[in-house]
This record gives C-alpha cells, structure tokens and sequence, in this order.
C-alpha cells in the first residue's frame, strides 16, 4: 500500500510539473485531474524504459521510474515555482445545494467503480488472452519480453491482443508489482480523474446547473461505465483521446494558445494506449485545419498540429515500430488483417454502426439523442451547428472508427466499434454544453440566481 500511495503522490506531482513546464492555466477543478492523467503516462513511459534497460521490474524500479518521472517534470524551476503559487493561491468556487447533491451522487459512483475494479476478476476475454496475460507473466519474469513471446508452444497461437495496448499492459504490471491481485485499480483511478475532468470542463461551457445535469448523464451513460472497472484498453484510450480534444476546445475558446501543448501531449498518449488511434487522431487533425479559417493563432496552431502529429508518430514508433519490431521475437500478422478500402464494405459497416451501436439506448442512454437534438435544435434557433473544432473532432473518430472497421477485419462492428465510441461520448456531452441555445439557457439561469442572490 505504501509503494501505491507514494506512488501516485508521484504521479501527480510529475503531471504537475508537466502542466508547469507548459504554463497551463486552467480552472483548478480541470488542472488537478489533468496532472494525475498526464503524471500516469509519464511514469508509464519510464517504467518502459525500465524494461529497455533490462533494470528489471520490482518495487524499486516501479519507485525509481515515479521518481525520475517527477525530477524531470518539475526540472524548469523558475516555472515550477510560478505555476505552483499559483495552484496553492487562495481558492475561489462557490458551492451551491445542487452541487452537493450532484458530487455526493458523483462520490458514490466514483467509490462505486475503484471498489468494482479491486474486487472484480479480470474476466474480459481480450484482456485475460492480452495485456493481462502479458502481464502476469512480465510481473513473473520481469520483462515485458517473456514465455507469451518466446515460449515455442506459442508460436502461431497468439491473437494480435498481447501487441497493441502498452499502457494498460504496463499498468497492470505496476498494480500487480504493488500487491494489487488483480492489477486493475488504476483503471478505476483513471475513471474518477476523468470524470471529475469533465466536471469542470462541462462548467466552463454551461451554467453549473445545467453542466451539473450533463455530467451525471455522462458518468451514468449504460455501456461506458461497465467499462470503468471491466479491463480493456478502450476507457483509457477514450480518456486521453477526448481530454485532448477537450484541452483543444478550451484552447480555443479562451484564445489560450497554452492549453494546446497539453491537448497535443495528451492526443500523443492516446496513441499510445492504443494501435489504431494515430489514424484517429490523423483524421483529427485534417478536420482541425478544415474548421480553422481565421488567421487568430495562425503561428500557435501550426506548432500544435506539428506538435501533436509528431507526439503521436514517435509513441506509435516507440511500441509498435520498435519494441515490438526490434525487441519481440514474435511479431503481430497485421498484414493479413487488412482487406484494403472498399466503398461497399464502407457503407456496410457505416450502416451496421447506426442500426446495431449509435441506436442503441441501452448502451449511450441519452448521449446520442442528446447530441443529434442539440445539433438539429440549435441549428435551427441560431442558423449554426456550433462549436466547431468539437463537432469536426466528433466527426472525423467516428469517420475514422468506421474506416477502422472496413480496411481491418478483425474489427467487428459489434465488438470493436461499438467500444471505440467511448472516445465520442464526452465529447458529444461538451459538445452540447458548448451550444450557442445552451449559452442562452445558462445566460438566463444565471440572471435568476443573480436576482434570487
């Protein structure tokens, strides 16, 4: 217990002096579960590099690599000292009734989900015949690099589970080394650090109110939360992918060119945590420079597009292109996977998406419906379709997940689609907070709670 408290005091600490090093400033109710996602994948990183230097995974690496992580976050000292005066200044929130009836809801669902991933097995098949079997057997032998890839009775017999997913697989390699049985705490540490992300992104969108209504359908919406305690990379992914996308928005709607540098770092992780997602992010970015006409930020928004495509190319390569090229002896047949673009196949995926996934109420509850309401609706009212860089990002995964289902066959619609929507799900929720009509609604909520004050 004492190595998994240190470290994710570490963690936090490491993330925040990432946030430091980029002069980040952002609501303090956004900032603090940033810098525990962003520390993670620092330290996830490192551990990595544990494995390259043959150092050997233990308590003292896992403790060493947290260590390193957060010397080397909070190293630009005069900006470290800057950011934190400023994080420990004199807070200013006003906590009204319905806050504390929504985060006393939040609470419970939050303990909900870390107790569901303590105490539940891991029983997902693609984990148990994947990044937990890798695991197990990493945490045995020390490397990542073990029998699941040179045992001989294997060959031939491995899926492509055990290649894509490094995050997971690395976590679940440090909760077990932590004494954790099976390992996947930390998927619902990430769970509560996004959530409570987005209950501060919600608010700088909408009134308290009406953001406070559209977190509660988002951390209640049926088919993400199994998966907040239920092992998978597809949580995680969609947490850093959709938090990147969200730093992009509030960048853009604060003309605070700085939040950018998190948002591109953030993108780079999702690459990490999941193969397919740098051509999601691809997809992204061609979208982004569709939508930006203006010639505001001209310069900042070329570095980030550099920035972001270079992130998430070099943690592509740095798994896919040379641990599991260069280091693993075995190596996933993706080739034979790929059936190439064939329009009727497109459109057959396309449509098996919306009947069998998007129209399902059973799985999103009211995401969906919410989303095309707010869309149509403000469309009408206002003659716009609204925050532009949300809906071009919604557009371009959900485009880029369809594509992902036609060219890769192993992709089932029901299956691997139907998960790769948890990366639009937060977004569709901010998206509608960010409506023009949305603002109208806040605008006068706030001039009744004025004059009631």
């Amino acid at each position: 217990m004492m190595v998994f408290t240190i470290s994710l005091m570490l963690q936090w600490l490491a993330g925040l002096g990432l946030l430091a090093s980029t002069r980040t400033r952002l609501p303090k109710s956004v900032i603090l579960p940033l810098a525990l996602l962003a520390g993670m994948f620092v330290h996830n990183v490192l551990f990595f590099a544990v494995d390259l230097l043959h150092l050997g995974f233990r308590d003292s690496t896992v403790m060493g690599a947290g260590v390193i992580a957060t010397l080397l976050c909070n190293a630009w000292l005069p900006r470290v000292r800057e950011f934190y005066a400023w994080l420990f200044s004199k807070p200013t929130f006003t906590l009204r009734m319905y806050d504390l009836v929504v985060l006393g809801y939040g609470v419970m669902v939050g303990y909900y989900v870390v107790w569901a991933a303590w105490y539940w097995p891991v029983t997902p098949f693609d984990a148990m015949a994947g990044i937990d079997l890798v695991a197990r057997e990493a945490v045995s032998e020390g490397t990542i690099n073990n029998r699941v890839f040179t045992d001989p009775s294997m060959a031939g017999m491995l899926s492509n589970q055990p290649f894509y997913a490094p995050f997971a697989m690395l976590m679940q390699v440090m909760y077990r080394i932590m004494g954790f049985a099976y390992g996947q705490v930390w998927l619902g540490i990430v769970a509560v650090a996004t959530s409570w992300f987005f209950f501060g992104a919600l608010r700088q969108f909408a009134h308290p109110l009406i953001a406070s209504i559209l977190w509660l359908l988002l951390i209640l919406t049926p088919e993400l939360l199994g998966y907040t305690y239920l092992l998978q990379t597809d949580y995680v992914n969609a947490a850093y992918l959709s938090i990147g996308v969200a730093l992009l928005a509030l960048g853009t709607k604060n003309n605070d060119s700085n939040a950018w540098w998190i948002s591109a770092f953030m993108l780079g992780a999702a690459c990490w945590s999941r193969t397919e997602t740098v051509m999601l992010v691809a997809m992204g970015l061609i979208a982004s420079v569709v939508v930006w006409k203006s010639s505001a930020f001209r310069g900042d928004r070329l570095k980030f597009l550099i920035g972001t495509a270079t992130l998430s190319l070099l943690f592509f390569w740095l798994w896919n292109g040379m641990y599991v090229q260069w280091v693993l002896p075995v190596h996933p047949d993706t080739a034979r996977e790929l059936v190439g673009f064939d329009p009727s196949r497109f459109v057959s995926v396309l449509s098996d998406t919306m009947t069998n996934v998007v129209a399902d109420t059973g799985l999103w509850g009211m995401a969906f419906i919410l989303f095309a309401v707010g869309l149509v609706g403000n469309a009408i009212a206002k003659r716009s379709f609204g925050n532009a860089i949300l809906l071009a990002w919604i557009v371009a995964v959900f485009l880029g997940l369809v594509l992902v289902g036609t060219i890769f066959s192993a992709a089932i619609v029901e299956q691997t689609l139907r998960r790769g929507m948890f990366k639009l799900i937060p977004l569709m929720f901010l998206y509608v907070a960010a409506l023009p009509v949305v603002k109208d609604w806040s605008e006068r909520l706030q001039s009744w709670e004025n004059g009631r004050a």
